[in-house]
């Protein structure tokens, strides 16, 4: 395997998802302040809290993005291309049928639950109930774009991903300006311009598969061990999936019951800003994954184990440096940002990003456990704890103790996963766990305790917005000059300031 070759095809999709990023986020953070004044914190409450009961399903969605890209990855990997265009099609025929038990499902059990047990102000039910089946409609479309999105991934054509997702944000903006001009509901009207969205998302998908990638195009087949292949991989993600969900809509639903949907509301915006934060890990990541799962299917162990170590550090030296000034000046941003700030959006805000730091050093773990395509024991593991949320959510609020508890132990449960994570691997691959603590646990240790104290002292100072925006700049400067010499060797911190040099000098 070419490692240099490889090294720069990451370097040079991560520049290219990273533009795409910067945009990205400035367009939803903006699209995010129109509507939230439009629709206002009541409005919003109940579009998030709805849209929240059909990602219910969304695990089955998550599980197959995930478990198409691994099965497309490994086979280019592995040069069988005859193999790639079949797994192609057969993922699209589990596809047709995901969005057909998710139809099922949504319209009997989740309708159901929609009307018997959520909490919605009176006169807005009717809405709520058209709002749903607008976010069944999105939601299903999605599904069937995701194997030509895995597609463009898997073969790292990361510059049209990063190109067309640009346009599609700029679509969702195109969504939330439109409330600006409509007097009528304004929750319905965003709900139908997503899912027209999502309409003109697939079909742009899919011509540029089928242009460009062969094994894109579509040829009806069955092949029962195939099928039971995808069907199994899949079922094992979906139940990391549940658990997920469990961790996140499931909590959400709980105070939705408990405190109504003014707590829906804090928990929206704090999961806008983990989002837009943890979109600068997720792009690096992206990057990352495909040769993560092509080097194991090579057999190439020590690039393998490389590109592993390499992501966790970088991932959570990224995630640091954005996240860290967000925690320290969290009410002042948001008192920029919003209209008006939901009670406990900023305790929900800081936990929710150190909730995001811990994914982001265990995310490259995760992608090796899926190159492997051993993930049974794994995801029961993973999956029962990470469903601890929601009992432990309802216990805190019954007990009428403050939300913010269960954020707290949200942080709590990803920490303990991680370190579960590192000794499942050792157990199953003989993933060197020791190296893995040494090579990347104990710097990312040593690195909080240099870089942190002194921004924290400071905040604790800084008043104004002047001084806030003093915070940010130094804490992002020192942050960044600590990661170099701590989280990065020498060939690797070389590598950066050469890629930073080359940039600077085409600009």
């Amino acid at each position: 395997m070419d490692t240099n070759s490889n090294n720069k095809r990451i370097a040079k999709n991560t520049l290219m998802l990273y533009f795409r990023m910067f945009l990205i986020m400035g367009v939803t953070l903006f699209s995010f302040r129109i509507i939230l004044k439009e629709l206002g914190e009541e409005g919003y409450g109940i579009y998030n809290v709805v849209a929240g009961v059909v990602v219910l399903f969304s695990f089955l969605s998550g599980a197959m993005t995930q478990s198409t890209q691994r099965f497309l990855s490994y086979h280019i990997g592995r040069k069988d291309y005859t193999e790639l265009q079949r797994v192609f099609s057969m993922s699209f025929n589990v596809h047709i049928v995901i969005a057909g038990i998710i139809l099922i499902l949504a319209e009997t059990v989740g309708l159901w639950f929609l009307n018997r047990y959520m909490n919605f102000p009176a006169g807005m039910v009717t809405t709520a109930n058209i709002v749903y089946q607008c976010s069944i409609f999105t939601f299903i479309v999605q599904i069937l774009t995701i194997p030509f999105q895995a597609s463009i991934i898997s073969n790292e054509r990361m510059s049209f991903y990063a190109y067309f997702s640009i346009l599609e944000a700029l679509l969702k903006l195109s969504s939330a300006i439109l409330l600006i001009f409509f007097i009528g509901n304004k929750i319905i009207i965003y709900s139908i311009a997503l899912s027209v969205v999502s309409v003109c998302v697939f079909f742009t998908y899919r011509f540029y598969c089928r242009l460009h990638f062969e094994h894109c195009v579509y040829h009806y087949f069955f092949d029962m061990k195939l099928f039971k292949n995808i069907i199994s991989f899949s079922g094992w993600n979906m139940l990391g999936g549940i658990g997920n969900v469990g961790a996140t809509q499931g909590v959400n639903i709980i105070l939705n019951i408990f405190r109504g949907v003014t707590l829906n509301a804090a928990m929206g915006v704090s999961n806008q800003v983990a989002g837009a934060v943890s979109s600068f890990v997720t792009n690096m990541q992206t990057a990352f994954n495909p040769q993560i799962i092509k080097s194991y299917a090579a057999e190439d162990k020590e690039y393998f184990l490389s590109l592993i170590f390499r992501a966790s550090r970088f991932s959570f030296l990224l995630i640091f440096i954005i996240g860290f000034p967000v925690i320290l000046c969290c009410s002042t941003i948001f008192d920029i940002w919003l209209t008006e700030t939901p009670e406990y959006a900023v305790p929900f805000t800081q936990l929710i990003i150190a909730f995001c730091m811990i994914d982001a050093i265990s995310g490259p773990l995760w992608t090796a456990a899926q190159a492997c395509g051993k993930i049974k024991t794994y995801m029961i593991i993973i999956a029962t704890m990470i469903f601890t949320n929601v009992p432990a959510a309802y216990i805190i609020l019954y007990l009428g103790l403050s939300p913010v508890w269960l954020m707290v132990y949200k942080v709590a449960m990803n920490l303990l996963i991680h370190f579960t994570r590192i000794g499942y691997l050792h157990w199953l691959i003989c993933f060197p766990s020791f190296t893995y603590l040494r090579k990347v646990m104990l710097p990312i240790i040593l690195y909080i305790m240099i870089a942190a104290p002194l921004p924290f002292l400071i905040s604790q100072q800084a008043e104004t917005l002047f001084q806030n925006l003093l915070l940010i700049t130094f804490t992002v400067c020192e942050c960044t000059v600590v990661g170099l010499f701590i989280m990065m060797s020498s060939n690797e911190r070389r590598f950066v300031m050469d890629k930073i040099r080359s940039i600077l000098h085409l600009a």
